[in-house]
């Protein structure tokens, strides 16, 4: 923690950042790219608007939800305002906030909850520092965030990497003055808006600042698309094939090895229930088999695998089956009595889920970039003899411009998203990209 308290080393691009002064600054740079430590640095101590220099105000650091908040500013706020000696007694751990000696205080807030900001009125709000933009809501910024700063005039600085053309696309071009400008390694972008002063726009590659083993290492890890949204700040158009990294190179001849271990992904729609069946062998995924029962439950599907497997109770009292299912099977109940969660694990499954799920674009990415990482070998493989109907899915579902699955390819009764759906639980599952957000 000591070494991100203080900012060394920093970059032409960084230091531009740091020392902007426009009211609305937007920053789509990539990874670890310290755009939101800058950040941080910037609502203290920018020059005659930053926290330390202004009695009396309200500042915030904000995020999409408030556990994100609070895993990416809240130790770190802690921590700095710790070291610099400005706290004014200790910090309110529940509320996220830290007094300052002059009277301001930061707080740290998921924007989950707008009201959390707008209700704040004695300090008035000066400035407010907003991570991760393109996973909030549509319309946060002008509806909820921008009218609190008027009275003020406050500043606002806005960073994340891109989720494709969104809203935070959108902002972001307006920043940049209607054209986002070519980032150039070691140089990074710069642009003003020429009609509306206020505002300024920025971005660089995590490559300026990252050791080239680390993004050796992402490219292995990611397909070119996500590396270039991930890492180099881009702004990728989303709407098209969803799956676009799928091949004949994903293709094998993959087979049910009787003795291992089955590693299944399971989607819950009713009709049809779905699911895919493999092997996770050397950090890949080999789909033998899927499975599709119209009409259907959990219990009936997890029967039936059973049955279609002859799976039977080891000594250690589980199936030899693992299921990645769904996380919103552990609320939705699948009948009178219990969730789907319980079912399965009733039926003896050993069974692995999140607390939630990851959003339908950070699931999209983790598969592509199984399926052809930048750098490497497909670690994705597929049967397309006896998984025709994933296979199908892979070739033939779309993504809407600000990155969802298109919805409405779905049929009753046929397995067309679903299938796809099934596998993406498993693969997001064990092979996540979506966990490198908390440090940016």
């Amino acid at each position: 923690m000591q070494n991100d308290l203080i900012l060394r080393n920093l970059t032409p691009a960084n230091s531009r950042y740091l020392n902007d002064q426009h009211r609305f600054t937007v920053t789509a740079a990539g990874r670890r790219s310290r755009k939101t430590i800058i950040g941080d640095w910037k609502i203290l101590i920018d020059r005659d608007r930053g926290a330390l220099y202004c009695p009396n105000f309200a500042y915030f650091l904000a995020a999409p939800t408030r556990p994100q908040a609070k895993a990416i500013f809240w130790e770190r706020l802690k921590q700095t305002t710790k070291f610099m000696g400005v706290q004014a007694g200790r910090p309110l751990e529940t509320e996220m906030k830290v007094w300052l000696r002059n009277g301001s205080f930061i707080q740290v807030a998921g924007l989950d909850k707008p009201e959390r900001i707008e209700g704040q009125t004695t300090p008035p709000v000066k400035g407010i520092h907003i991570t991760e933009m393109g996973n909030t809501k549509k319309g946060l910024w002008g509806n909820h965030i921008r009218p609190i700063l008027s009275d003020t005039n406050g500043f606002a600085i806005i960073d994340g990497v891109p989720e494709g053309r969104n809203h935070y696309y959108d902002l972001a071009l307006y920043a940049a003055g209607g054209s986002i400008p070519v980032t150039l390694p070691g140089i990074g972008a710069y642009a003003e808006n020429g009609l509306d002063k206020d505002w300024s726009f920025h971005s660089w590659f995590s490559a300026d600042v990252l050791p080239e083993s680390e993004i050796e290492a992402a490219k292995r890890q990611l397909d070119e698309k996500t590396f270039r949204q991930e890492y180099e700040g881009s702004f990728e158009t989303d709407e098209g094939l969803a799956y676009y990294a799928f091949s004949t190179a994903n293709y094998r001849d993959c087979k049910y090895k009787k003795g291992m271990s089955l590693d299944i992904g399971m989607d819950f729609n009713v009709d049809p229930m779905c699911s895919v069946e493999g092997h996770i062998i050397n950090n890949s995924f080999y789909q033998h088999s899927e499975s599709i029962l119209r009409n259907s439950n959990t219990r009936e599907m997890g029967e039936y695998l059973i049955a279609k497997y002859e799976l039977r109770v080891g000594s250690d009292g589980y199936l030899p089956a693992t299921i990645y299912p769904d996380s919103t099977g552990d609320s939705r109940e699948s009948n009178a009595t219990m969730t789907d969660l319980q079912i399965l694990r009733k039926l003896k499954f050993r069974v692995k889920a999140r607390k939630s799920n990851p959003s339908q674009r950070d699931r999209i990415n983790s598969v592509n970039s199984l399926m052809r990482p930048m750098v490497g070998e497909p670690r994705y493989f597929v049967n397309p003899d006896t998984c025709q109907n994933t296979v199908m899915d892979w070739n033939r579902i779309q993504r809407t411009e600000d990155g969802r699955l298109d919805k409405t390819q779905e049929e009753k009764g046929k397995p067309f998203v679903h299938i796809s759906d099934a596998a993406g639980y498993l693969i997001s599952f064990n092979f996540p990209i979506y966990n490198y957000n908390l440090w940016s």
